[in-house]
């Protein structure tokens, strides 16, 4: 059959079949853009007007068949490229593309528009076509291209709809409760990020059925992502439902688009251990007067974070989830603890106990086994124990002989004025808190035997706390004349009687004061001579400035430090010139302090017309002393006094001046030289009105 084109003048209808071969180019590239978003690794194939509708092109775009079939044309030439103005092809966009990375929430996605053929570019080129052509040929192209034009305009509008479609997130649609249909991806994505923020940071509860404890999404390894959710509620699709889903979608919930570190998700379990789990409790043992009885064991709670993590992985976002539990075994079950009632029943409380010590041996009977005897959980292991001091104290009561008791440390002063000491010596006691172990152990063995357990007792005043081990020998010695006034010499003897058995420790510091207080007549002195202002006077305690000048040369010549000491305002030929001491209730005291590692105890008694006074210690110090000429000599007078109480004074030694020396030396260094200066007033003599 011949070509139609064979009989049509030459030239006529050239350029028809180039515009022909234009459209059919355009048609076909757009068509390819479809397949292309089915199947884009292989070019889509040609289609004419005529083929049947497929899933890419609908029905009601196909050109219906023509009354008469076209006569049969000679084989096509290659179509020429078609004019990029006028084809446009939608790049293919795939759905729900993932971002890379969840805080691109407010990055949006661009689709190239389709555009089709202008009406006036395709009439232009029809009356070109036509131009050259006979009227009725004319007539029917400008039918038929009447009908493509119509073709393209619904095509493009039906991609445009599509393209619009794919830029808004389908109507009715919720996420989180939030409705974002209809909305663009920048204006869903700002919709709701709010409620993905609130997710992310919203405490998810993991309970059991007695615990409940809390984790962060976000600081636990589980991020939801807003602009995510939304990309994959946009895609591109020519489907007419899709399209018309976009404008008039059914209502429907979203679940929103979630990343779960599972690794991070368990480890943030783990660490609510200490709040869900729950302990076993282990089998216990009782004892009772009837003997041994069982508690059971209880099965804790233990939590599995690597399942618990999956599973919530999977269902988040939830408010609440139920924790994968294991049993967690208690450490001693109820059989460990029958086996050790049984055992105990059997043997260890079914005899008496023998305890052998140095004072003797002590019986533990069966029944004091129970009652004094329990069961504890040591580090999962049940162990018998008895209350050693409660059962010690029984057996003491029981039986005195067990025990012996301390002796303090003592002395005491014989009447050749010699010392004589007593150490001090521990007592003996059963030791309660050994004696519950060793009874318990003696329970358990085929002889049912032990060793009693002791304890040293520690007496009321040790040698350490008298320090008599340190009393060895008289370290320094004073004695002075007595005068012929028994009142005076009675309050001397009672001085030294308090002055004697004082004791000094290192560090402390004696005080004459102290040591003989009270001074009143209720402490046993009386009323005698003594000097107030420079004269001579009644008062209690008169004379005991005398063992104030004793006791002052005794720590003088032992090396001890002087802490106070006066010396009197006149001169007695009884006393070393510038080297005594008075004392004044009130306002004078003599004191010194122990400046040696020895304890030292005071020794004073009058005797053979003389004060003495001895110290006892460890020998120490070397001392040396020399004094220096008397100088600045004032003879006395004779003076008359109105005062109450006035004595008559016969005139006594003149005043003068004088220094002495000390020198101390331990071990032959001299450790220590003072020098002492006092000035004595005249002894005036005195005649009272």
């Amino acid at each position: 059959m011949s070509d139609p084109k064979d009989e049509r003048p030459e030239g006529v209808g050239d350029e028809v079949d180039e515009a022909q071969a234009e459209i059919d180019a355009d048609l076909d590239g757009d068509l390819g853009a479809d397949e292309a978003d089915a199947a884009p690794a292989e070019p889509a194939p040609e289609r004419d007007l005529d083929d049947e509708p497929t899933e890419q092109m609908p029905a009601f775009l196909a050109e219906p068949p023509a009354e008469e079939p076209p006569a049969e044309e000679p084989p096509a030439e290659e179509a020429p490229e078609p004019d990029a103005e006028a084809t446009q092809v939608l790049p293919p966009v795939a759905a729900g593309e993932a971002v890379a990375e969840w805080q691109r929430d407010d990055e949006a996605y661009e689709y190239a528009p389709v555009t089709a053929p202008a009406a006036a570019e395709v009439a232009e080129t029809s009356e070109a076509a036509g131009a050259d052509e006979p009227e009725e040929k004319r007539h029917v192209g400008w039918g038929r291209w009447t009908l493509l034009l119509i073709v393209l305009l619904l095509v493009g509008g039906y991609f445009a709809a599509a393209v619009y479609a794919s830029e808004r997130v389908p109507a009715g649609t919720t996420v989180q409760g939030v409705d974002i249909g209809g909305m663009t991806r920048d204006e869903a994505v700002a919709a709701l990020q709010p409620a993905v923020k609130d997710l992310n940071t919203s405490p998810v509860a993991i309970t059991t059925e007695d615990a409940e404890a809390s984790i962060v999404p976000r600081e636990s390894g589980m991020v939801a992502g807003a602009g995510a959710t939304v990309d994959q509620l946009l895609s591109f699709s020519l489907a007419p439902f899709d399209i018309l889903r976009a404008f008039t979608g059914a209502e429907r919930e979203v679940d929103v688009v979630t990343v779960v570190d599972t690794e991070a998700l368990a480890e943030a379990i783990e660490g609510t251990r200490e709040e869900l789990e729950v302990d076993g409790e282990d089998a216990a043992v009782e004892i009772a007067s009837t003997g041994a009885s069982v508690v059971p064991a209880v099965d804790g709670v233990a939590i599995d974070p690597a399942s618990t993590a999956d599973g919530l992985g999977q269902a988040w976002p939830v408010e609440t989830y139920e924790a994968v539990i294991d049993t967690k075994a208690a450490t001693v079950t109820t059989a460990d603890a029958e086996a050790f009632a049984s055992e105990l029943n059997s043997a260890t409380l079914a005899g008496d106990v023998r305890m052998t010590g140095e004072n003797g041996a002590a019986t533990v009977s069966s029944e004091q086994l129970t009652r004094f005897g329990s069961v504890e959980n040591r580090d999962g292991t049940l162990t018998y124990v008895v209350d050693g001091p409660s059962l010690a104290a029984e057996l003491e009561s029981a039986q005195p002989s067990l025990t012996s008791d301390p002796k303090s440390a003592s002395f005491r002063f014989t009447a050749s004025h010699q010392i004589i000491t007593t150490r001090s010596k521990p007592g003996r006691a059963i030791a309660g808190k050994r004696l519950g172990p060793a009874v318990a152990e003696a329970a358990q063995t085929a002889e049912r035997t032990g060793e009693l357990p002791y304890r040293n007792t520690q007496a009321a005043v040790t040698s350490d706390d008298l320090g008599v081990s340190d009393f060895k020998t008289v370290v320094a010695s004073f004695d002075t004349p007595l005068t012929d006034e028994p009142v005076r010499t009675q309050n001397l003897i009672r001085g030294a009687e308090k002055v004697t058995g004082v004791v000094v420790k290192p560090d402390e510091t004696f005080s004459l004061l102290d040591s003989l207080a009270p001074i009143t007549e209720a402490g046993g002195y009386q009323p005698a001579h003594i000097i107030v202002d420079g004269y001579l006077t009644n008062g209690i305690g008169g004379g005991l400035s005398q063992m104030a000048t004793t006791t002052y040369n005794a720590a003088y010549f032992a090396g001890l430090e002087d802490v106070e000491h006066r010396p009197h305002t006149k001169w007695f030929d009884r006393y070393p010139a510038g080297r005594e001491a008075t004392i004044f209730v009130g306002s004078l005291d003599m004191r010194f302090k122990n400046n040696t590692p020895y304890a030292l105890v005071m020794s004073s008694y009058v005797t053979g017309g003389r004060l003495h006074v001895d110290i006892w210690s460890t020998k120490y110090y070397t001392v040396k002393t020399y004094a220096s000429n008397k100088s600045n000599f004032v003879e006395p007078e004779s003076v008359e006094s109105t005062r109450a109480g006035c004595l008559d004074t016969p005139m006594g030694n003149p005043g003068f001046t004088i220094t002495n020396t000390r020198e101390v030396f331990l071990k032959g260094d001299m450790v220590d030289k003072s020098s002492y200066t006092w000035t004595y007033s005249p002894d005036n003599g005195v005649t009272c009105k």
